[in-house]
């Protein structure tokens, strides 16, 4: 069996919004993995899409249980917050592609003596920062009759930020192109395309369906009661160990307005 070698160059960036450096070497356990010093859900990664809607399941491992792809009319943009490669990562990354048959190297991987895997590839965070857009989204007319289902279950969540493997030619491009985003327009129930652009050239470099989800993190749903109607106000990051409130005037749960 061939054993395939590093071969990306680590390349670290801070996280524009907070200015906090990135951690060379994220921690991992079963249930999640510490990345930008935040923790990245793992279980049902594979299944998952940015900016899906669904419901945070308690039982067992703490998961994600997508219901639906909220209908958009106006393109949404979800920056690339750090693209790495490093031992910890490759290792769930590898693990994640193979279940989900993405090619991420050529030829066989193989485990050398230190149980630690190599393959050549790396991995892009994406983050939603059009927060507001994309709660207009949710309230609109065409999401309506989804959004009163999603109203019914105690722990709505929808994900935020999603941790992407890609495939050995895709990487290549992602990491030349610099800055890139992911364009979000017009998704298609069950086969969505998300396109990342170079923010410079505005030119596609890749497609999030030519890698695959291995980490995610979503958000809780903070619902409002506006004249009468109830609808969505805001979105709140709910990580692993960490349950804040939402804010003044509004509920986690739709049915205490």
């Amino acid at each position: 069996m061939k054993t395939v070698t590093l071969a990306v160059s680590i390349t670290l960036m801070a996280l524009g919004l907070s200015g906090c450096p990135v951690k060379p070497d994220p921690k991992e356990n079963d249930n999640y993995l510490v990345i930008t010093g935040n923790k990245f859900r793992k279980p049902g990664s594979i299944n998952t899409k940015i900016l899906f809607a669904g419901v945070k399941r308690k039982r067992g491992p703490n998961r994600f249980d997508p219901k639906f792809l909220p209908v958009l009319e106006r393109e949404i943009t979800t920056p690339q917050v750090t693209q790495a490669f490093n031992k910890q990562t490759g290792k769930v990354a590898f693990k994640a592609a193979t279940k989900a048959g993405i090619k991420v190297a050529d030829g066989d991987i193989a485990v050398d003596s230190s149980n630690e895997y190599r393959l050549t590839g790396n991995y892009s965070v994406f983050t939603l920062f059009d927060v507001y857009d994309f709660v207009d989204e949710l309230n609109s007319a065409k999401n309506r009759k989804r959004m009163e289902a999603l109203m019914r279950y105690d722990d709505p969540r929808i994900i935020t930020s999603v941790a992407v493997v890609f495939g050995r030619e895709s990487s290549r491009k992602v990491s030349t192109s610099g800055n890139v985003s992911l364009k979000i327009k017009n998704l298609k129930i069950g086969n969505p395309k998300f396109s990342i652009k170079a923010e410079t050239s505005g030119e596609t470099v890749a497609r999030l369906s030519d890698g695959t989800v291995f980490a995610y993190e979503y958000a809780r749903i903070c619902w409002e009661k506006r004249n009468g109607r109830i609808q969505v106000a805001t979105l709140e990051v709910d990580r692993p160990g960490i349950d804040n409130n939402c804010p003044s005037g509004t509920k986690d749960n739709a049915s205490k307005l």
